[in-house]
């Protein structure tokens, strides 16, 4: 006579079994499926960061730098002014610069002792591409001399055109669009 826990034969653990994921067979499921993997793709992005946003946010920071720098000037500042823009300055920019601002331009300002305040109004950057990119600049300036007592004011629509080399970017090109004033 056998007893049951002769007869008694354990249950055999089957291997753990490989799922295949399915995809959902309608189209609105199949589409949440995509829309939550997009979402998922997206919140990876966000957290390493945007490169182009960074690029972005250093052709703005030097933007408007440069312009206030540009904009800014009277006799005594103009060495030093100067310098600051030529350190932001590159190519042909840098070589034209250079020229407007010899000596008989310092002359010049001491002789109608001139002096300039630039104020960004607003600033866009229209594009960044690589090593490039571009940006407007809404510029009040102030000016006033000696034949001019009473301050002038005028808004001046600037375009720059930027590259990036080692130290940053830097500016390639300066175009003053418009005046108004």
């Amino acid at each position: 006579m056998t007893t049951d826990a002769e007869t008694f034969v354990p249950p055999v653990e089957a291997p753990p079994s490989r799922r295949r994921l399915r995809l959902p067979r309608s189209p609105q499921s199949l589409a949440i499926v995509i829309l939550i993997a997009l979402v998922l793709a997206e919140a990876v992005l966000l957290v390493r960061g945007d490169p182009n946003e960074d690029a972005r946010a250093e052709v703005l920071q030097t933007s408007q730098r440069f312009v206030v720098l540009l904009t800014t000037y009277n006799a005594e500042t103009l060495a030093t002014q100067k310098t600051e823009i030529l350190r932001l300055a590159a190519g042909r920019f840098r070589t034209e610069y250079t020229t407007l601002t010899g000596a008989d331009f310092l002359t010049a300002l001491k002789e109608r002792q001139a002096d300039s305040n630039g104020r960004v109004v607003k600033i866009a950057i229209t594009s960044v591409e690589g090593d490039d990119a571009e940006a407007l600049a809404l510029v009040e300036v102030t000016t006033k001399n000696k034949d001019l007592p009473t301050p002038r004011v005028e808004q001046n629509l600037i375009e720059l055109s930027l590259v990036r080399s080692g130290g940053g970017w830097r500016i390639a090109a300066v175009s003053i669009i418009g005046t108004i004033g």
